[in-house]
């Protein structure tokens, strides 16, 4: 694969504009949606791009959990190729892009292992595009129990541009004593930013770019966990030790005031005066939080992300351009993968329309394309 110079991003970004015209077309969409049952649906799926990816694992079956894989083989593939487009630091801003898998792949192979779910389900739903290849998570996965998945985290981050097994290492005690696995996940997220900000300090206008989709990212967990945690009593844990660093808040001096409002009105209220430019997100989160509580926030400060990644490719020889393909291919296979598991259990256009991410009457990409 051919790779561009240091800090020269016109020939990358033509490539992945030319990736961007093999997204699907709202059309595609629409047939998929009107597919009388899933086997017509995947009929539809399989004369789409995505036919290469099914075809690989059609003698498996064709099961929702098969096609879930050809979704996530598609996925590493096309971000594999963007890698392969780069050097120097182009390349270390992608990867920094891409190091929020190795956290989602090494959460989801802790949480499959403490849940003793089968390693081919856990396997399924990987996606090894970081720095953590699929062999690397299989044998992490491999290991007879939890605890042993731990060490090897821990030997294995010896050699990772992120070294994850300082973060478990440093509350394990912790974890035996609790038995809470929270306190591995925010042990690992903490880690994760406290590592990618320090990567992203200075810099151009393309780090400033990567800089804010992180910031993004962690006002999201810090948000979610604010309205986790808010009026319930936590007499062993400080609120500084919930903080996860790189956000808006510029400290956890900042989050422990917000959550010593204690209830969850007075903290959604302030939340609302200290982000404003959430407030939308926050609005529509707030009208669901009895039913779905702090995922809410999650799922919708999700939706703001993707919409101001969306809007990041004004300049064609940065690396906007390649955040706005990488949050569309996302936003695509997501949209598949509900609408496929909607079709395999019967449920009609309209229940699964109200779980499509930014499903704006087809017209994301349209918008996404304006800006």
């Amino acid at each position: 694969m051919v790779q561009v110079p240091l800090k020269d991003y016109s020939y990358a970004n033509a490539r992945v504009r030319a990736m961007t015209g093999r997204l699907l077309e709202p059309g595609v969409f629409k047939e998929l949606m009107a597919a009388p049952d899933y086997n017509r649906a995947l009929a539809v799926l399989e004369e789409t791009e995505y036919g290469e990816d099914l075809e690989h694992f059609m003698l498996e079956g064709a099961r929702p959990t098969i096609v879930d894989r050809a979704f996530n083989r598609n996925l590493i593939r096309n971000f594999g190729k963007i890698k392969d487009f780069f050097t120097g630091r182009p390349r270390e801003l992608v990867d920094i892009l891409l190091s929020r898998w190795d956290l989602y792949n090494l959460k989801t192979v802790m949480r499959g292992m403490r849940a003793l779910v089968p390693k081919q389900e856990i396997q399924r739903i990987l996606v090894p595009i970081g720095a953590l290849d699929e062999a690397v998570l299989l044998e992490i996965m491999n290991q007879p129990d939890l605890r042993a998945c731990l060490d090897a985290i821990v030997v294995f981050s010896l050699e990772w541009p992120v070294p994850y097994g300082r973060a478990i290492t440093e509350h394990l005690t912790e974890y035996l004593r609790e038995h809470d696995l929270s306190v591995l996940e925010l042990a690992l997220d903490k880690f994760h930013y406290r590592n990618v900000i320090e990567l992203l300090k200075g810099g151009d206008a393309n780090t400033g770019l990567v800089r804010e989709v992180v910031r993004m990212e962690v006002d999201s967990i810090n948000i979610a966990t604010l309205m986790r945690v808010c009026g319930l009593e936590m007499e062993s844990l400080r609120p500084e030790d919930l903080f996860v660093p790189g956000g808006t808040l510029e400290g956890p001096e900042g989050f422990a005031r917000l959550m010593a409002l204690g209830q969850p009105e007075r903290v959604y209220e302030a939340l609302l005066s200290r982000f404003p430019e959430y407030r939308e997100a926050l609005q529509a989160a707030w009208r669901e939080f009895d039913e779905r509580e702090e995922k809410a926030f999650e799922d919708e400060l999700q939706k703001y992300e993707i919409r101001k990644c969306l809007g990041m490719s004004k300049d064609p020889l940065g690396i906007g351009v390649i955040i706005n393909y990488m949050w569309r291919k996302y936003m695509e296979i997501t949209n598949l993968r509900i609408i496929m598991r909607g079709k395999s259990i019967g449920l009609i256009e309209s229940q699964i329309r109200k779980e499509l991410l930014l499903w704006e009457g087809e017209s994301s990409r349209e918008s996404a394309a304006r800006s």
